[in-house]
């Protein structure tokens, strides 16, 4: 079971996550929204806590049960719940390994889950200020962007994410698709389906309708098409 761990350890989990939460939900905590959002630093005062005590596989395991079941739950009491526990827990693997991505990364999805926008772009720009071309940092502020319909800020980060191996990967693509047609640039729109398509391991009708639909649109508006319809 993921919850049984050695009693040293819950022992300190249970101080240090009371801790963390104090300070991360609380005014003391010591942050500047503003000027953590622009360089990315997010400082704490966590002078007290002996984190060599604690241990690593069992604390990620722990803050990644409580993140998965945030994400999948509807109700939001509950959903709120888990994401405080999860917020308690990432922050713990942050103190073990500063220069750790991956629960920076899952910090910023926490409060982006949260709607805590600054406190979300905060952390994911700490993620960039220790490596500006990690591809799942860039792909997790893409979506964040994306959510927010805020789609040229969102085709950045995925493009960075792309360039950085996950040029392949089926969810930016369709994304990507979806962003150019919004803004009305069918034909990069096109392009990134028929890409998802291909790489996609379902077939997918919906999306090459979605094709379909783009090409004739554009076939449409060719002088061509105009010339032989006036004839």
């Amino acid at each position: 079971m993921i919850q049984k761990h050695h009693h040293h350890t819950k022992t300190y989990r249970t101080l240090i996550i009371l801790l963390s939460a104090f300070i991360i939900f609380e005014s003391t905590c010591n942050i500047n929204t503003a000027t953590a959002a622009e360089f990315g630093e997010v400082h704490y005062n966590d002078k007290f806590i002996d984190y060599s005590k604690v241990d690593k596989n069992s604390t990620t395991k722990l803050a990644d049960y409580y993140f998965n079941k945030a994400v999948n739950e509807t109700d939001k009491k509950i959903q709120k719940d888990y994401l405080q526990k999860a917020s308690g827990e990432y922050f713990i693997l942050t103190q073990i390994e500063p220069k750790n991505l991956y629960p920076i990364v899952q910090l910023a999805r926490v409060y982006d889950l949260k709607n805590e926008n600054s406190y979300a772009k905060a952390y994911f720009y700490q993620a960039l200020n220790i490596n500006q071309y990690d591809a799942s940092t860039n792909y997790y502020f893409g979506e964040y962007y994306y959510k927010r319909q805020e789609y040229t800020r969102a085709i950045y980060f995925f493009n960075v994410a792309f360039e950085n191996g996950w040029e392949k990967d089926y969810e930016i693509l369709l994304k990507m698709g979806e962003m150019y047609e919004k803004l009305g640039d069918l034909h990069k729109a096109n392009q990134y389906y028929k890409k998802a398509c291909f790489t996609s391991k379902k077939f997918d009708e919906s999306l090459l309708n979605k094709i379909r639909k783009i090409e004739l649109l554009n076939y449409k508006n060719t002088g061509y098409y105009w010339y032989r319809k006036s004839k």
